[in-house]
């Protein structure tokens, strides 16, 4: 288990929690890098694993670490141990150690960060250079401005680099993403539930003729969800560049995805 617990970081998007240094956007000083394992972020079932072990101290994970016969390296870091924790977790409830898919978008985000690794292209790579060049800080700015801006501010403002690395993440999040067309087929929300069926159904039908089209209100009945079927590619594609990601205020975003 120990040499399970040990593989190379490559492929890892980094889910990091608040550190414990003075100065967090500063250059990390922490303990000396040690090969941790290779987990995918992007995984909710990993994402999951991880915020179930987020409020536990050192003493916490290396106890429950060494009664499973697993004594952390002393140059492990805070990220590591908490990653080998996890793997362990996993391993244990038979959720790693085989070949497994690619994962696909979930159905419900469990908070903003995970949201943006799945939908922000900009935003992943970012996370992923930050994760190359071990600025760990910066990946635990990006952490809590995402789930806690409020928070973010109160603990990060006023410390070295953080309006640098805070401009980076924002223009990560903002950056449009293109998305790749190859179906008449649709998938909207946010539109608001008082347009109605037949207004959405209009709205949508000025870039071409529907074919096919349900609608249905979402489970707070604020908002409209469903799915269109255009005669042509290209009018599918015209509805997702006009729309995708246009904000109907009140904290209501338009999504519309290619199926």
């Amino acid at each position: 288990m120990a040499a399970l617990l040990l593989l190379a970081l490559s492929g890892a998007t980094g889910y990091i929690l608040a550190p414990r240094l003075a100065s967090p956007v500063a250059s990390f000083r922490g303990r000396a890098v040690a090969p941790v394992c290779a987990l995918d972020f992007n995984d909710p079932t990993v994402a999951a694993e991880m915020a179930e072990v987020q409020d536990f101290d050192t003493n916490q994970i290396e106890e429950e670490l060494a009664l499973s016969g697993i004594p952390p390296p002393p140059t492990m870091n805070d990220f590591e141990l908490r990653s080998m924790l996890v793997e362990l977790r996993m391993r244990k409830k038979g959720k790693m150690g085989t070949a497994t898919a690619a994962p696909k978008k979930p159905a419900s985000y469990g908070n903003d960060y995970e949201r943006a690794l799945f939908e922000k292209p900009a935003f992943k790579a970012l996370i992923e250079e930050y994760r190359k060049t071990n600025n760990v800080n910066a990946m635990n700015l990006a952490t809590e401005h995402l789930m806690n801006p409020r928070q973010a501010k109160e603990r990060y403002g006023g410390t070295s680099n953080y309006q640098a690395t805070l401009d980076e993440i924002e223009a990560a999040m903002n950056a449009r993403v293109e998305q790749t067309v190859s179906t008449p087929k649709l998938y909207f929300a946010g539109f608001p539930s008082n347009m109605g069926e037949d207004a959405i159904k209009m709205t949508l039908g000025t870039f071409g003729t529907i074919v096919d089209f349900s609608c249905e209100a979402s489970d707070d009945g604020m908002t409209m969800t469903g799915r269109a079927e255009f005669e042509e590619v290209s009018q599918a594609k015209a509805a997702i560049d006009k729309y995708d990601g246009v904000d109907m205020g009140l904290g209501t975003t338009l999504e519309l995805q290619a199926l």
